[in-house]
């Protein structure tokens, strides 16, 4: 078979192709050096705020890409986001209704209240988590390729979201099943799960310089959410006096677990003082830790490409 006839380009459409994809020597080349003192903190709050538009839109592709990647190939695909929270209440009916544990819930159902308090838990639990792990997902990119860091923070965030959203969803059964008087505080529990998993992310962004570097922190961190979780009145009510109520009170995730589940069943006391505190403090640890974690990452970024 002989060959097509060969096109020839012109050389003025030579020179519009050239001109429209550059060569390698023509590319732009970005050496990161970590910034000294107070300059390391001005180019990375004015970084967040000129990068913010290309941020939102990368954060959304890494967002859509590990969702995609996380069922990918699973059988069940999403019901994994709803199974922990469920199986979790489950357990601990079961315990309640065979008197292993005797637990008063008040007028609300024991069932509800657990779910309610799980679901809770699961976005601060998430958020954390997700937040101590932005630098270990992307450690094989970090060094490679330059692109604005918080889109990160954004992305691990959309995932928790997502996860709360989808466990939230099997909320819908369980009041159909034990339905609870219709207030308008109910509106408030969605402020009140956003701060709770806003929250998580501040306390899991602030640890991610060292936990980068020291593994032994991240692992002892994860330990102690499991140690956190009875600290937390996720399956029971915040007791009315004790040692058991002043550690629990210590804890910032009581407050916001209590309140948002009082805005949505009632039966408890919200802690609004408390609950405000927490969130503001939530927000200024939150921006503090993204504003570290640029600091923080082109010596991140050396140490861990060096290792």
């Amino acid at each position: 078979m002989s060959p097509g006839p060969v096109s020839k380009l012109t050389h003025a459409e030579y020179r519009s192709i050239s001109e429209s994809h550059p060569s390698a020597d023509d590319l732009p080349v970005r050496v990161i050096t970590p910034h000294d003192g107070l300059d390391a903190f001005r180019h990375a709050f004015t970084s967040l705020i000129r990068d913010r538009h290309f941020t939102r839109e990368l954060a959304w592709r890494m967002f859509v890409r590990d969702t995609k990647a996380m069922f990918r190939g699973s059988f069940l695909g999403w019901f994994w986001l709803l199974l922990p929270a469920l199986a979790n209440t489950l357990v601990w009916v079961f315990l309640s209704g065979t008197n292993v544990v005797q637990i008063d819930s008040g007028s609300t159902p024991y069932p509800l209240f657990v779910f309610v308090g799980t679901l809770l838990w699961t976005a601060f639990n998430g958020a954390l988590v997700a937040g101590l792990g932005v630098i270990e997902e992307a450690k094989g990119t970090l060094a490679k390729v330059n692109f604005p860091h918080e889109a990160l923070v954004l992305s691990a965030l959309g995932k928790t979201v997502l996860n709360t959203a989808a466990t939230s969803v099997a909320l819908v059964p369980f009041l159909i099943l034990y339905p609870v008087s219709v207030r308008a505080e109910m509106l408030l529990f969605l402020p009140g799960i956003m701060a709770t998993t806003l929250c998580g992310l501040a306390f899991g962004l602030i640890f991610v310089p060292v936990a980068a570097l020291v593994s032994d922190l991240s692992r002892g961190i994860h330990l102690a959410l499991r140690f956190a979780f009875f600290l937390t009145p996720v399956i029971f009510p915040l007791p009315e006096s004790g040692t058991g109520r002043l550690v629990m009170l210590l804890n910032p995730a009581t407050s916001l677990v209590v309140t948002s589940r009082a805005w949505l069943l009632g039966g408890e006391d919200p802690m609004l003082l408390t609950f405000a505190i927490v969130v503001a403090g939530s927000l200024l640890l939150l921006g503090t830790g993204l504003i570290a974690l640029k600091v923080a990452l082109p010596h991140l970024i050396e140490r861990l490409s060096g290792a």
